[in-house]
């Protein structure tokens, strides 16, 4: 497998996912402000142009939920995903499209300030999806008790980001949350990695 990838982007999520894994993996790093980028090879990787990007053997792909979904089914001893047939697969899919299909509109409607119908528009507002988090969390440190799973490490990493830049308020459920996941070794390696990427990345004379 190789994962297309630059530091400082959302593709930190596809990386922990490689590490929770702990499978062998290629890290192909992707300049996404190089001239001339996305070339023709890589649209052939993920058609938007954007990191993270997956690749295995004739399977490609973009898209977070999809990798971490595709990676998650490939490896299920890891047990980072309900099988097909458990009942518990549909709400962990639920989650797994939360922070993209959810979470990420409704901040971006609250940052654009526009005036939202969160009746009509898809994904509610930032109010009730967050809301909606705090309740699947209770009781238990993760979405279903204590198996950790795809959905959690997506969402913790939306949350604990968003909570970083002050996106959204560090509620205390939510924090905590993003806290225990934030505590695990995967985690703390994939900060390892970004941190070594990012300083190689760094212009000449600058350490960071």
């Amino acid at each position: 497998m190789r994962l297309y990838y630059c530091p400082n982007t959302r593709a930190f999520t596809s990386l922990w996912m490689m590490e929770e894994v702990a499978q062998p993996y290629e890290l192909v790093r992707v300049d996404i402000r190089a001239p001339g980028h996305p070339t023709d090879a890589y649209r052939a990787i993920n058609p938007m142009g954007k990191v993270a990007g997956l690749s295995d053997g004739e399977c490609a792909m973009g898209e977070t939920a999809a990798i971490l979904l595709y990676v998650a089914d490939k490896f299920p001893h890891a047990r980072l995903a309900p099988a097909p047939t458990d009942p518990r697969r549909g709400r962990f899919l639920q989650w797994l499209m939360f922070p993209a299909t959810t979470l990420e509109p409704a901040l971006g409607a609250k940052a654009s300030g526009a005036a939202i119908n969160s009746f009509s528009s898809g994904w509610g507002d930032l109010d009730r999806a967050l809301t909606a988090v705090e309740s699947a969390l209770q009781p238990g440190h993760w979405l279903f008790g204590e198996p950790f799973t795809a959905a959690d490490l997506y969402l913790a990493s939306a949350l604990g980001f968003c909570m970083q830049v002050g996106m959204i308020e560090r509620r205390p459920a939510l924090a905590e949350y993003a806290d225990r996941a934030a505590a695990r070794p995967a985690y703390q390696r994939t900060l390892e990695i970004e941190a070594r990427e990012a300083a190689s990345m760094a212009p000449p004379g600058r350490t960071s």
